[in-house]
């Protein structure tokens, strides 16, 4: 397999892997040769040489692949043609490439669109993002970046077939096995909604909130209503686990990376691959764990403990969950904030108990239970806050009292058996 070498415009020079570097990389990337032939990618742009070189790579990977080196032949293809995967030049000489990415996305909205482009800046990478193109590759690039990025993207396009399958053989009129979320107070709708439109994307996404207010329902919401639900959502509880043990969780490891490690582990990342990785309590993740996830995030490539190799290359989707504000978190350490590895995530908010307490009346007798010990723990908190807030003031040290938050729950107990 040949390399991807070629120059620039500007007569940069690049250089792709070797050829055994190259199928080993191809090897990592989880679909078959038969799936991958079914897999049809255009490629358009001006440089021949580049043209021919990407052409050669993913040929080799096993892609269908077409080349065009003519923007109006490009928009002739896209209109003409259904592509899974199309690389635009930003800038071809007869059409621009804006023009070429909203026809691909205008006719047919599943296409995945990566732009490569010989002038890269801020302002071209947001424009083209915004207009929907999944990625942004700027030139020169190596045969590596090219297939791993190529790779996730044709993972991604399996993925879609799978759940479009699973939506079809759904009898008409039966049951959806999605999350449903019950409620009609105003904070939970606004929350639920801002799920619902995150839940298309791909965009990682940040859920704050106290304990109890339902951040991983939420994250279950937004997988199962997203494109990625034939996938498994898998979840890790960042505090619950001591930092060596939470690093070989998600990232795996190699036989004889420490003691005990008797084979080869995959981690929750690759299991997660397709589909949906939810950290709960990311701000209790160690920073040095933080740094190898954000590597994970932009790359997708995971590299186990112990490995000195790339192991797998994957396609997940991450949702982080804190009962915390990570600011304040943040400030009070000498370390970027923790995370600081989901500071360009969507940020949404689960609504405490305090905003949600109309819908406690949902359930009947129940609910009038629950919503009578609600407002009965709820005063005490604030009764005890009061409490504590003088006794600060006053110099002396004053303790919560569970003993009433017990009575609380053995009220809910005896209310809910009509007691």
């Amino acid at each position: 397999m040949r390399a991807a070498t070629y120059h620039d415009g500007n007569g940069a020079h690049s250089a792709g892997a070797t050829g055994a570097e190259a199928t080993a990389l191809s090897d990592l990337i989880s679909t078959s040769p038969a799936v991958r032939q079914s897999i049809r990618i255009l490629v358009a742009d001006d440089e021949r040489i580049l043209r021919d070189s990407c052409a050669s790579v993913l040929n080799a990977d096993g892609y269908h692949v077409t080349t065009t080196g003519r923007g109006r032949e490009a928009l002739d293809l896209l209109q003409t043609r259904v592509f899974d995967i199309v690389l635009l030049d930003l800038y071809m000489s007869d059409v621009p490439g804006m023009e070429l990415l909203r026809t691909a996305l205008g006719t047919h909205p599943d296409t995945i669109a990566i732009v490569i482009t010989g002038k890269p800046s801020v302002e071209s990478s947001l424009e083209v993002l915004r207009a929907g193109a999944t990625d942004y590759l700027p030139k020169p690039f190596t045969g590596t970046q090219l297939q791993i990025m190529v790779g996730r993207a044709a993972h991604a396009v399996i993925v879609a077939r799978e759940t479009r399958a699973q939506e079809s053989s759904r009898p008409a009129g039966g049951n959806s096995d999605k999350v449903l979320l019950l409620g009609t107070a105003p904070p939970f709708r606004a929350a639920i909604e801002q799920a619902r439109k995150v839940a298309p994307t791909n965009a990682s996404v940040f859920i704050t909130g106290e304990s109890g207010a339902g951040k991983e329902l939420i994250a279950q919401f937004i997988h199962a209503h997203s494109h990625r639900n034939a996938r498994p959502l898998i979840a890790v509880n960042c505090a619950a686990l001591p930092e060596p043990l939470l690093e070989s969780e998600m990232f795996g490891h190699v036989k004889g990376a420490f003691t005990g490690a008797i084979r080869d582990k995959a981690g929750l990342l690759e299991m997660a691959n397709g589909g949906t990785l939810f950290l709960d309590e990311l701000i209790e993740m160690a920073t040095p764990i933080q740094a190898k996830l954000l590597r994970v995030i932009q790359d997708g490539v995971v590299r186990r403990v112990g490995s000195e190799n790339t192991d797998a290359v994957i396609n997940t989707r991450f949702i982080a969950a804190t009962n915390r504000d990570p600011a304040p978190a943040g400030a009070a350490r000498r370390y970027p904030p923790p995370g600081s590895v989901f500071s360009r995530a969507l940020l949404a908010r689960a609504p405490g108990w305090e905003g949600n307490a109309a819908d406690l009346d949902e359930g009947g007798d129940v609910g009038a239970a629950r919503l009578s010990v609600a407002r009965e723990c709820a005063r005490a908190a604030e009764r005890d806050r009061a409490r504590g807030r003088a006794a600060r003031a006053g110099g002396q040290c004053v303790a919560r009292r569970p003993a009433v938050h017990r009575r609380c729950r053995r009220g809910a107990r005896a209310k809910c058996r009509g007691g």
